[in-house]
C-alpha cells in the first residue's frame, strides 16, 4: 500500500457533548476540557476505530455516535491522578454484546500482546463469570457461568502494521503509540493527538482543583451521607457512589471516575477522605480507583481500604498491572471482622455478601443511634430468595441479611433498583415491595437512569439526586 505522510492540519476541538470534542470531520477526543486524559474515535473507510480509553467512554460518546467501534488500538497503559487508559472498556463492550443478541458486534483489539492481554484479563473478571439463566423465563434462583467477553472480544495482537480491511492499515510498531492510514492517507497520528499531559501536568490540574475546596464541615455526633452519583455505568449522568461522616471519619464508597472534578462539584476536598470502600469490582464502581491510588502514592500516603478479600483479590488482579503492586500502597481492613468493626470510631459497621455475578457487599451503619442502609448492587426478589433458601444456594442465615428484615431498624435505606428490569439488579416492583415490609423506614432508589422528561414511576420511593445531603 503506497502510503502519504503530509503534515496533518490540526482544527482546534469543538465541543459536541461532556467530554467529547470534534476534531475535523473524522477525529472525534473523549478527555476533560484540559485534554489531560484522552481516547479518541477515527472515522475510516473499515470503520469507527478507537484509540485506547478513558473512563466512562462509552456513555460519553455513544448517545452522539450512536455507533460502536470495529476495532481498538492499544498503546502502553497510561495512569495519571485522572485516571487510567484501560477503565473504560467495560460497559462499551456489554453494548456491544447486548445490542443485538443474537448477532454480538465483535470488537478487534489491536496493539502489543501484552496490553491487550492486560486488558483482557482485567474484563475476565467483571465480564466473565456468574449470571442468572433468563433465556426461558427460570427463576433467577441460581446463576449459571457464561464467558461474554469472548463473544465481543477479538484478539489482533501486533508489532508492526495491521491490516483492516481492505484499505485501512494501523501501524503500532511504537508501543506508545498509533498511526492509522486509510487508502495510502495519514488520518492519525499519536505524535499530533497526544494520550495524556505529562504526568506532571495531570498532578498540577488535580492540585489547582482541589485547592479551591474547604474542608467539609459537618456534626461529629451524627451520622450523615451524601450521594455523591445515583447513575449507573451505561448511561450519561454520575455512576453510584456514596459519602458518609461521622465522628472523625470521611468514608468514600466508591469512588468514581473524574473523582477530582466530582469531589470539587460536590465541595468536598478528596484530601481529607478517611477511608474508601469499594463494594465489588465492577467498572462504575471502580473508576476513580486508580487516579485516587496514584495521588496517595505521589503524597506518599497510604490509602486506607475497607472491603473484603474477595473484593481485594480482584482490585489487585485489575489494577496490578498498570501499578507493579498495589499492596504497599493499601492499608486494607476486612469489613468482615467484627472485632474491628463493632465499633469503628464509634460506628458498627455491618455488611452482608450481595446476590450479584461478582463478589458484592451491602452494608448498615449504626451510629449514636442512627441507623442507615445501602443495599449494594444485588438482585431481590422474595420469590428468588425463597427460592435460593429451598434448593440449598444459601443458608437460613444469609436468607436473613438478604431479607427486607435486616434494614428493619433503620431510619432511612438506600436500594439499588432497575428501571429497565436487567437482570442482575433490582426491580422497582421489588423495590416497593421490599420497603413496604419495613414501612418505617425512609426508602431511596438509586443506581438507575431515567430520562429528563420523565418523571420517577414511584409515589412510594424516593429517587436518590447527586449532591443530596441527608442526615
Amino acid at each position: 500500500m503506497q502510503r502519504v505522510e503530509k503534515q496533518m492540519k490540526i482544527k482546534p476541538p469543538k465541543q459536541i457533548g461532556d467530554m467529547l470534542y470534534a476534531i475535523g470531520s473524522s477525529i472525534y477526543r473523549v478527555s476533560g476540557p484540559e485534554g489531560g486524559l484522552c481516547a479518541y474515535l477515527v472515522e475510516t473507510s473499515a470503520g469507527l476505530v478507537q484509540v485506547n480509553t478513558v473512563p466512562e467512554l462509552f456513555k460519553t460518546y455513544f448517545p452522539h455516535l450512536r455507533k460502536l467501534p470495529v476495532a481498538v488500538c492499544m498503546t502502553a497503559p497510561v495512569v495519571s491522578q485522572l485516571g487510567d487508559t484501560l477503565t473504560g472498556f467495560e460497559f462499551e463492550l456489554w453494548q456491544s454484546r447486548f445490542l443485538d443478541f443474537s448477532n454480538p458486534h465483535r470488537v478487534k483489539f489491536i496493539g502489543h500482546e501484552s496490553h491487550i492481554q492486560m486488558l483482557y484479563k482485567r474484563l475476565e473478571l467483571t465480564m466473565n463469570g456468574d449470571f442468572i439463566p433468563d433465556e426461558q423465563g427460570v427463576a433467577q434462583a441460581q446463576f449459571v457461568s457464561r464467558r461474554w467477553v469472548d463473544d465481543v472480544f477479538e484478539w489482533m495482537p501486533g508489532t508492526g502494521e495491521v491490516a483492516l480491511g481492505n484499505h485501512v492499515s494501523i501501524d503500532v510498531s511504537d508501543p506508545t503509540s498509533v498511526r492509522i492510514f486509510d487508502k495510502g492517507k495519514l488520518l492519525f497520528d499519536s505524535a499530533m493527538y497526544p494520550v495524556t499531559l505529562d504526568r506532571d501536568g495531570a498532578t498540577l490540574y488535580v492540585d489547582s482543583l482541589i485547592s479551591q475546596i474547604d474542608p467539609l464541615v459537618f456534626n461529629p455526633d451524627e451520622l450523615g451521607i451524601i450521594v455523591a452519583g445515583a447513575g449507573i455505568g451505561s448511561k450519561p449522568g454520575v455512576t453510584s457512589n456514596f459519602l458518609l461522616h461521622y465522628a472523625d471519619r470521611l468514608i468514600w464508597i466508591d469512588p468514581p471516575a473524574r473523582f477530582y472534578e466530582k469531589a470539587a462539584h460536590l465541595k468536598v476536598n478528596p484530601d481529607q477522605v478517611t477511608d474508601f470502600i469499594i463494594s465489588h469490582c465492577h467498572e462504575d464502581h471502580i473508576e476513580g480507583f486508580s487516579a485516587l491510588l496514584q495521588r496517595k502514592i505521589e503524597h506518599k500516603q497510604p490509602l486506607r481500604l475497607l472491603s473484603t478479600p474477595a473484593i481485594y483479590d480482584q482490585l489487585k488482579s485489575i489494577f496490578d498491572p498498570l501499578f507493579g503492586n498495589i499492596a504497599p500502597h493499601i492499608e486494607f481492613s476486612d469489613l468482615h471482622d467484627r472485632s474491628q468493626f463493632e465499633s469503628y470510631h464509634g460506628c458498627n459497621i455491618d455488611i452482608r455478601d450481595n446476590y450479584h455475578p461478582v463478589p458484592t457487599i451491602g452494608f448498615k451503619l449504626t451510629y449514636n443511634g442512627k441507623v442507615v442502609g445501602i443495599s449494594g448492587d444485588t438482585i431481590y426478589s422474595k420469590r428468588v430468595l425463597d427460592a435460593r433458601l429451598k434448593n440449598g444456594s444459601i443458608d437460613q442465615a444469609a436468607y436473613e441479611r438478604l431479607s427486607p428484615q435486616w434494614y428493619a431498624d433503620t431510619k432511612f435505606f438506600f436500594h439499588d433498583t432497575t428501571l429497565n428490569n436487567d437482570p442482575v439488579h433490582t426491580s422497582l416492583q421489588n423495590v416497593e415491595q421490599f420497603a413496604g415490609e419495613i414501612s418505617q423506614a425512609k426508602p431511596y432508589s438509586y443506581h438507575f437512569h431515567l430520562e429528563p422528561h420523565l418523571a420517577f414511576p414511584s409515589s412510594r420511593i424516593t429517587p436518590a439526586v447527586f449532591g443530596d445531603r441527608i442526615a
